[in-house]
């Protein structure tokens, strides 16, 4: 009975004892239990999360940048499907025998390459590789030494790469695009929100290892291309420019040197070269100072006499002067400081060292222009160098255009007039001389240089916008005075006449031009240098309807005497190899009074005889027509009456069956507006000038329509639209 108690108090206290057991085993279970959940309600997330990105990545999907088109559509930059090269240092056995292996295919270099190598962890070679570099390097892998397992610590990135075909043609123009994809200089950056188009995304798998698995790359959103832009650059004008430039680097050596081709009519840039240039191809070599400068867009210097064209351009609208009033040369004073031409001793037309204010021009006289610029005044002189548009930047679409600099109001002597008079004190642009020039040429109007003439949708050619010619500063001088400017550089540059700038002349095309030579200033001391010059020509093509205006500029030439270092012997002959291209090349034949060759329409050899044109004014229209039609010319008549003016103007050659323009004024004065259809631009030009109307053409090529109908009364000063297409 005892043992049988003693049982059960054993047992009871040992299932207490398991009780108590479980109770705190289920206890610890619970805390562990209670732990995971809470563990996975704090940190699942966020653990799930890291995981995914070291499995997942994303990358930027380049968008394809729109490409630079010349005039004719040929591509002067455009973008090709490229990779970017990674690799992976810290898992590289040999990094000598890796460096050697890629040299040749990257076109560099193992000594190039090591520097990179001698980190940890990945890095990217600084700039993208085309589709053959990659393959090569493929290749070069796969016949590597086996057990050197390069193929594991290299990895491809599709991208963009940006191609400039002709290299360094046009570069400082073109720009050129960084390692980010964005434009930088040039067109590239003016234009690099319509080049730059939108970029997309994709996705990739990471490998154990750190490397992307290239099948796994997923396309999240599709990159949108950029805009093509279209030029007015003529990539054959431009190439033949290159070729010059490349001329003058070699003889001269010069500092900096520009070249600019331009329509005088719309202000389109044909053609823009600058040295020191660079290849866009491989920016990274140039210096710094060839990328970031465009000798025509972004200095300004010292215009020395291709200014005294605007000076007397001033004079004759303000009726100051005219051609015929008497200056005199050699040496002047002028508040005590004695003023030189370049000969010392001056030129005789009526008494001692007196020439005309027309020859002050053709002989390049300081003391002639500056006696001009000494009865203009001041506030005359800066009105017109503001009509011209001397006072701003022009606006052309390139970043960086620098402006004007001219004597302050304190500083503004009679010494500081006369010498801004012939270019010496003030600093102008090569682009502010082009676009003045261009107001001569045109009868008036200021025109805003424009490299760009649309920007188009690359798939479906739809034009996005179009860059109009714009009037910047219109009616600037009267189309008379415009007319006698030309003229006078016409005569600078004829053969058998007066002018110091005939080394520019071009048989048959009426050349005018008009050379400077300034002094260098010593920017330490403000002094002007002994013997260092900035050379330069100004000019245009043909005379009887400029078509083409270009300039030479090349600043601190070497090699060559201070004696022979003068604008019309350095950057003249240059001028005139630019404008005979042009000619040829917009097939303008040349006005001569003998049988030349030229080519028909069907290229074989022909024989086209000239006549020269009577002089008609003063007759009856019935008279005219008939002298008209002995010449072997038609005539065609808007009106009757007496002939007031004609075209072509007496005494000009022009091929037989040419069609002659007799206007005969109205009763009131005025005249008639002429049937124009058909006429070729150069042509109608003409006529509308000889009518003392303003002309706005549009297109190029024949004329199709008018905005003016034939017979309608035209006022003086009057605009004349014509719209031109190409057969």
């Amino acid at each position: 009975m005892q043992k049988s108690n003693l049982t059960s108090k054993r047992h009871r206290r040992h299932s207490k004892r398991m009780f108590v057991m479980q109770v705190a085993m289920l206890a610890g279970l619970g805390l562990v239990v209670g732990r995971i959940l809470y563990v996975q309600h704090a940190y699942g997330k966020r653990l799930t999360a890291a995981e995914l990105s070291v499995q997942q990545g994303q990358g930027t999907l380049l968008a394809p940048r729109g490409a630079l088109l010349d005039a004719e559509g040929q591509p002067l930059a455009y973008d090709v499907p490229a990779f970017m090269f990674d690799f992976n240092r810290q898992t590289m056995a040999n990094k000598a025998t890796f460096a050697a292996l890629i040299a040749k295919p990257l076109g560099v270099p193992a000594s190039q390459i090591l520097p990179l190598l001698s980190g940890t962890g990945w890095v990217q070679w600084p700039h993208p590789i085309l589709d053959p570099a990659k393959a090569s390097i493929e290749k070069a892998v796969q016949q590597a030494k086996p057990g050197t397992n390069i193929g594991a610590y290299i990895t491809f990135t599709p991208t963009e790469e940006r191609s400039y075909p002709d290299g360094t043609l046009a570069a400082n123009t073109l720009g050129y695009v960084n390692s980010q994809g964005v434009g930088q200089a040039g067109l590239e950056q003016e234009y690099n929100s319509y080049l730059a188009g939108t970029n997309g995304a994709y996705s990739y798998t990471v490998q154990g290892n750190g490397n992307p698995i290239e099948s796994s790359i997923h396309t999240l959103k599709a990159a949108k291309a950029g805009d093509n832009v279209e030029l007015n650059i003529n990539g054959a004008i431009q190439g033949f420019v290159e070729e010059q430039m490349k001329k003058i680097n070699a003889q001269y050596h010069p500092e900096h040197a520009t070249i600019i081709v331009m329509r005088p009519q719309t202000g389109a840039v044909l053609a823009l070269s600058s040295s020191p240039s660079f290849n866009p191809n491989q920016y990274w070599t140039a210096s710094p100072l060839a990328l970031s400068s465009n000798w025509a867009v972004n200095a300004s210097f010292e215009p020395g006499s291709t200014f005294k064209i605007f000076t007397l351009s001033a004079a004759l609208a303000t009726h100051t002067v005219s051609l015929n009033t008497i200056v005199p040369s050699g040496s002047m004073n002028v508040a005590g400081v004695t003023i030189h031409d370049w000969n010392y001793w001056g030129w005789s037309l009526e008494g001692p060292n007196k020439i005309d204010v027309a020859q002050a021009l053709e002989k390049s006289s300081n003391v002639g222009m500056g006696t001009v610029a000494l009865r203009l005044g001041w506030p005359k002189l800066l009105q017109y160098m503001k009509n011209f548009g001397f006072l701003a930047p022009t606006g052309i679409d390139l970043p960086g255009e620098s402006s004007s600099d001219i004597f302050p109001p304190s500083e503004q002597g009679p010494v500081q007039l006369a010498t801004s008079g012939f270019g010496q004190g003030i600093a102008v642009t090569p682009l502010q001389q082009m676009a003045g020039l261009g107001a001569i040429l045109n009868g008036g109007n200021v025109m805003k240089p424009e490299v760009a003439k649309a920007i188009v949708n690359p798939v479906t050619g739809k034009v996005i916008k179009q860059i109009k010619p714009q009037v910047t500063h219109a009616h600037v001088i009267p189309a008379s005075v415009a007319l006698s400017v030309k003229n006078t550089m016409i005569v600078d540059v004829n053969k058998g006449g007066q002018g110091i700038d005939q080394i520019a002349y071009i048989p048959g095309y009426e050349v005018g031009g008009k050379s400077g030579t300034a002094q260098i200033v010593n920017r330490a001391t403000g002094q002007y240098y002994n013997n260092h010059y900035s050379v330069a020509f100004i000019g245009f093509a043909p005379g009887w309807n400029p078509q083409v205006e270009v300039y030479v500029e090349v600043y601190y030439p070497h090699n060559v005497p201070p004696s022979n270092t003068w604008g019309s012997t350095i950057s003249g002959p240059v001028a005139r190899a630019v404008l005979q291209e042009c000619m040829q090349l917009f097939h303008i034949a040349p006005r001569t009074g003998h049988a030349v060759n030229l080519q028909t329409s069907s290229g074989s050899a022909g024989q086209t005889r000239y006549v020269s044109m009577p002089r008609i004014t003063g007759l009856s229209v019935f008279a005219a027509q008939q002298a008209v039609g002995h010449a072997g010319l038609t005539a065609d008549a808007i009106g009757s009456g007496t002939v007031a003016r004609q075209w072509p103007q007496a005494g000009v050659s022009v091929p037989v069956g040419s069609m002659a323009y007799l206007l005969p004024s109205t009763s009131s004065g005025g005249f008639l507006m002429p049937k124009l259809l058909g006429v070729p631009m150069r042509e109608a030009g003409d006529i509308l000038a000889a009518l003392g109307v303003d002309f706005l053409p549009k297109g190029n090529g024949y004329a199709v329509s008018q905005s003016v109908p034939p017979g309608t009364k035209l006022h003086q000063g009057e605009t004349v639209q014509i719209t031109f297409q190409q057969p």
